[in-house]
């Protein structure tokens, strides 16, 4: 049949191996240098850079479904450009850039051409993480921002604009999904960059050395390569004995939620809590599980019951198994 012919077809390119421009790894084993796409871990886990320049080899790498959405990220990269030359706007792309005294490479998406170029960068997410951040009022708040992938975005174009010598920046952002868009100014901010500068530094000393920053577990840890190499004896499988990392978007932003309804205050948004508490609790039954900031633990415990005919029970008591489950900030619990 011609659907199993392409079918076939695609399957076999999604297993192909991910170009230099899609993995990040591959990118840093071949420069040896720092690279400006991953600079916001500077704030998140230093260690994280080292090992990708010492020991690039301990990255698990990504799974088909990240590489898949990568992929589709590039494809719609091209849709973002080419609406930009659809409207007139002037691109111009920079290819490589290199800052050798900081050992920091990188590769900008383009630049827009008005008075001057302004470095851009294109952003896809899926809708429900777009009105997050379509919310924000400025970079700042992406900094802010509890999901690691988005507070790197600003550190990201600190360096392209560094490296250009410009002092604006623009973020497009792209719903994937519903097709909508969104565009940040991103200034230089000394402060910042500052802040990202010494880190640099601290990261080249530390390679040089060989002798990376201590591993701690921290939030980063669930969107990071080397958690198994850092954490060797931490469990990953469905096992309430052992904590599973879990990083599906969709949980991270249900304990966001369900966060927010505690702070709130439950007695003013009680139903809306107890289904969003019930969901979480049903999900994780019976495991042990680190999801962002919560630790959720569900444990059986056993409770007498009779199943036998009410006026003989006594003769046939039993146990029956059930769970409690507890859900909290991690800092609290670990």
């Amino acid at each position: 049949m011609i659907s199993e012919k392409i079918a076939a077809a695609l399957d076999e390119a999604e297993g192909r191996p991910m170009s230099p421009r899609e993995d990040v790894v591959t990118k840093i084993m071949v420069s040896g240098l720092n690279r400006a796409s991953q600079l916001g871990w500077v704030q998140d886990c230093p260690r994280h850079l080292c090992l990708l320049r010492l020991a690039p080899d301990k990255d698990k790498g990504f799974d088909d479904t990240m590489k898949r959405r990568l992929r589709e990220g590039n494809k719609q990269e091209a849709l973002m450009r080419a609406d930009l030359t659809a409207a007139g706007i002037k691109i111009v792309h920079h290819g490589r850039l290199t800052w050798e005294a900081l050992e920091l490479t990188g590769e900008s998406d383009d630049s827009v051409v008005f008075d001057d170029e302004y470095p851009i960068d294109y952003k896809t997410c899926s809708s429900a993480m777009f009105k997050r951040i379509e919310r924000a009022q400025s970079y700042g708040d992406l900094i802010r921002s509890p999901f690691i992938w988005i507070r790197h975005y600003p550190a990201q174009m600190q360096a392209y604009m560094l490296m250009l010598q410009k002092r604006l920046s623009v973020l497009f952002f792209k719903d994937k999904e519903g097709g909508a868009r969104y565009l940040m100014d991103v200034e230089l901010d000394q402060k910042y960059a500052s802040f990202l500068i010494e880190g640099i530094r601290y990261i080249n000393d530390c390679v040089k050395k060989e002798d990376p920053p201590k591993a701690e577990m921290k939030e980063a840890c669930d969107a990071c390569g080397f958690a198994d190499h850092c954490f060797p004896g931490v469990e990953r499988g469905a096992s309430a004995g052992n904590l599973e990392i879990v990083t599906e978007e969709t949980w991270l932003m249900k304990l966001k939620e369900y966060q927010i309804l505690i702070d709130r205050g439950v007695q003013q948004t009680a139903k809306e809590f107890d289904k969003l508490d019930k969901e979480i609790k049903e999900e994780f039954r019976g495991r042990r599980v680190l999801c962002g900031s919560h630790l959720i633990e569900s444990k059986p415990y056993f409770v007498p019951f009779y199943d036998v005919p009410k006026e003989e029970k006594e003769k046939y008591l039993k146990q029956r198994e059930q769970f409690r489950t507890s859900i909290k900030l991690a800092a609290q619990a670990l």
